[in-house]
């Protein structure tokens, strides 16, 4: 199963507090990831939970930065997606706010993914990719 989500990807904020010690979502974030579960609900509509272990190949396509884009040398690079992102945020904060965004979806929760294959590179078009599969075992 493949999607294309053509929302700029957005990391996991860390949960902020109240005065009073309560944790809550980052306002940004909770209204990124309803943006999120709404573009992934209407490409995966009719289609079942998966079950199991999965597999799961994701790319995070990220608006560069100007420093790159202006740099004639890396338009093509630009336009062919192969310059990775070496700084921050995290991969793994990506993928917590995609996995959430998909949990109850695509699938029941996103301990079920036990092999992925994650990459962020910069892209004159934000989006993210997704290929995401179940994996038979013989046992």
């Amino acid at each position: 199963m493949k999607l294309t989500l053509n929302i700029e990807p957005k990391p996991q904020s860390r949960p902020r507090f109240t005065r009073f010690g309560r944790p809550y979502d980052d306002p940004q974030m909770k209204t990124w990831r309803n943006s999120c579960q709404l573009l992934i609900a209407n490409q995966y509509m009719g289609q079942p939970i998966l079950e199991g272990a999965l597999r799961a190949k994701v790319r995070f396509y990220i608006k560069p930065p100007q420093y790159i884009f202006k740099a004639k040398k890396n338009h093509q690079a630009l336009l062919d997606e192969i310059i990775p992102v070496g700084k921050k945020p995290d991969i793994d904060n990506y993928e917590k706010a995609l996995y959430d965004s998909m949990s109850g979806i695509v699938f029941k929760d996103d301990g079920q993914i036990a092999l992925h294959d994650v990459g962020k590179f910069y892209s004159l078009n934000p989006r993210i990719e997704i290929e995401i599969e179940g994996i038979r075992w013989n046992g």
